[in-house]
């Protein structure tokens, strides 16, 4: 209302000018027209006031118009100020109101899977004693057999489901450990990604398209450059997997600041600068209700024998370990992106940054 008042200075005064002129102006009219040199007449005396009165009307009349006019101008101007506000208000209604849903859902999902975490990994601990047993047992039982026996050939298979329902529980316990237990090390994303597409190109079918768009430059976290590894590995494999072999595989890298509107959704994020990942396929996409399970141990969408479900739950941990966030999008025929935000770090010195 201010900025209106302030610009419609000069208009106001617009009808006192119009009078103030007019005023003059009559006046000048009225005294030539008294000083005129004509014969005494009622003309004479009756003309110089009836020109005064009909200016003078004039003027105000003049005025009025004017005045009305700025006034219907300053209101329509009011009007579409309020609007505008109204309009800006109910937007910032509606963003807080989607941004307070986003925090919710994340919020639950975090819960979720701290929930089954920590019941996959008491359930795992047991379950591993056990296996100990199974496999202590085997392997004494295999010392009495002679080896080229049948006994001992079922034995020795026992023993490797053994090992693999070992290495699976230990996924569960990794998926479920919420401390850090691995070293971290400044590390540049780039180069991760730079060195992952370098053993992955040759493995993958050639009709499969990997296009690096928008790479920055010195993106520095602070992780662990295996675990790493591993969670953009999973990634791209399982966009391979949803295109059946055939498609294209985007991949981004930015830095976010900390005052990015998109990290607003997560409600503990930290308050730095971000390097953000992008990795989209043009696959066939997921539904709302895979989407809200995808992080989940032992979720799939894959057939049986392809994959234990593990994948994408041990990517989550990971990210959380990094002090980082992970989050998808999908829609059904138009593709899957998966956004990873991790806590950038200060630039390394010229020292350790000759060693890179």
């Amino acid at each position: 209302m201010n900025r209106i008042a302030k610009k419609s200075t000069f208009p106001r005064r617009l009808p006192y000018l119009v009078i103030f002129i007019g005023a003059m102006l009559t006046l000048l009219l009225w005294y030539s027209l008294i000083s005129t040199s004509l014969p005494d007449s009622f003309i004479k005396i009756a003309l110089p006031w009836v020109v005064l009165i009909a200016c003078l009307a004039i003027v105000i009349l003049c005025s009025a118009i004017a005045y009305l006019s700025q006034l219907i101008k300053e209101r329509k101007a009011t009007r579409t100020f309020m609007a505008n506000e109204a309009k800006k208000e109910l937007a910032e209604r509606l963003k807080a109101e989607t941004t307070k849903q986003k925090l919710e859902v994340a919020l639950l999902q975090g819960q979720k899977l701290q929930a089954i975490g920590t019941l996959a990994g008491g359930i795992a601990h047991d379950f591993n004693n056990l296996l100990y047993a199974i496999k202590g047992f085997t392997e004494m039982s295999m010392e009495d057999i002679e080896e080229n026996t049948l006994v001992h050939k079922n034995l020795g298979r026992v023993l490797e489901a053994t090992q693999r329902a070992q290495d699976l529980v230990a996924s569960i316990l990794a998926f479920g450990r919420r401390e850090q237990t691995f070293e971290m090390t400044p590390i540049y994303i780039e180069l991760i990604i730079e060195g992952i597409l370098g053993l992955l190109i040759p493995t993958i079918p050639s009709s499969v398209n990997i296009n690096l768009i928008g790479l920055s430059k010195d993106c520095l976290v602070l992780g662990n450059q295996t675990q790493l590894h591993q969670v953009i590995v999973n990634i791209i494999l399982n966009a391979v997997d949803a295109m059946e072999g055939e498609g294209t595989i985007t991949i981004k890298l930015n830095h976010i600041s900390a005052d990015n509107d998109y990290l607003k959704q997560f409600p503990d994020i930290n308050d730095t600068t971000y390097c953000k990942i992008e990795i989209s396929d043009t696959g066939h996409g997921m539904d709302n209700s895979t989407m809200e399970r995808i992080f989940e141990p032992f979720y799939t969408t894959k057939e049986v024998g392809r994959g234990t479900g593990l994948g994408l739950a041990m990517v989550h941990s990971i990210i959380n370990q990094h002090q980082g966030k992970i989050t998808v999008s999908s829609q059904l025929g138009r593709g899957t992106m998966f956004t990873i935000l991790l806590p950038e770090q200060l630039a390394l010195s010229s020292e350790e940054s000759n060693k890179k």
